[in-house]
């Protein structure tokens, strides 16, 4: 195996990008490769921007708002250093032990109802990271189950007070302004995003979006199936931007309550084509408001629930 040296700022790192156990996940946007420290050998991960993708400036700036973006808070995962070659950009973060949300909800070991509440402490565990994003004046752009890492100590979960990290902050805006590569193509998952996203209105984008996709990651967590159950491109659009969640023989009327609430959607009855942008922006508006205003408070309704 050939091993590939960086140095950054702060350290030397290295990677093997020939040897496909060490590769965490493939984009169109990234690579995430296992790497170390090398004078210490501590695990790292080490997300290096498409090379083919090098010369795109749009991608490029993402990758160094990505980077540049330094949250202090134990829920959200830390960059260490940004390493920038010639034709190689670097992200060093921090290495978590643990499993992400998607692996635990397709679990069929935590299918009985008794797990139910550790899900439920799991998205509580998010609001407070997603607090520390919204405080600062950012909105996270792409909350889903294979964002969200639940953390082992000891080689195993703890059931009873999960910790969890937010990963993945390529998608990071200013909250409630435009984003500044702004290139039309859309970088989030459309079954976990919100109307304002779907629609393209990205003024509009806040805390409020995060709170619309933790919800429908609640849904599927206790569900353990995603409330847009279509995988018929010529719906998704229109189910994920205006049909209210449904009901789930899993879910109990308290906690539909709450994901009704995180998950308010603009009341369009006719054909979206029917209204102006105007309308459907006035629309969105009044969904914003229907929703929580803070992660605070979906928390707090969320704990309520449990034991």
């Amino acid at each position: 195996m050939q091993a590939y040296f960086i140095q950054g700022a702060n350290a030397k790192y290295f990677f093997f990008p020939y040897e496909e156990s060490t590769v965490l996940s493939r984009s169109k946007f990234s690579i995430v490769y296992l790497a170390a420290e090398a004078k210490t050998k501590q695990k790292v991960v080490c997300k290096q921007l498409s090379p083919n993708l090098f010369n795109n400036q749009s991608d490029k700036l993402k990758f160094f708002v990505e980077a540049s973006i330094s949250m202090q808070h134990p829920g959200i995962v830390k960059t260490i250093d940004l390493v920038v070659e010639d034709e190689n950009i670097f992200i060093i973060q921090e290495f978590i032990v643990g499993l992400t949300l998607e692996n635990l909800i397709k679990d069929n070991r935590l299918f009985d109802y008794k797990y139910n509440y550790f899900f439920m402490k799991v998205i509580a565990k998010c609001c407070d990271a997603l607090d520390h994003i919204h405080k600062n004046g950012y909105c996270h752009c792409d909350i889903k189950p294979a964002n969200i890492m639940v953390l082992e100590k000891y080689g195993e979960i703890d059931f009873h007070e999960p910790e969890i990290k937010i990963i993945d902050l390529g998608n990071i805006k200013p909250a409630f302004k435009p984003r500044i590569f702004d290139d039309n193509k859309r970088t989030y998952n459309i079954m976990y995003g919100s109307p304002e996203q779907v629609f393209g209105f990205d003024e509009l984008i806040g805390e409020h979006s995060d709170i619309f996709s933790l919800g429908l990651v609640l849904y599927e967590a206790i569900a353990k199936e995603p409330a847009l159950n279509t995988s018929n491109p010529m719906f998704i659009k229109r189910l994920q931007a205006v049909t209210k969640v449904p009901k789930h023989y899993r879910i109990d009327d308290e906690l539909y309550q709450i994901i009704s609430k995180a998950t308010a959607k603009p009341e369009l009855i006719k054909s979206t084509s029917k209204y102006s942008q105007q309308e459907i922006i006035h629309k969105i508006v009044l969904s914003l408001q229907a929703r929580y205003q803070k992660t605070f408070d979906m928390k707090e309704d969320i704990l309520s629930l449990t034991p």
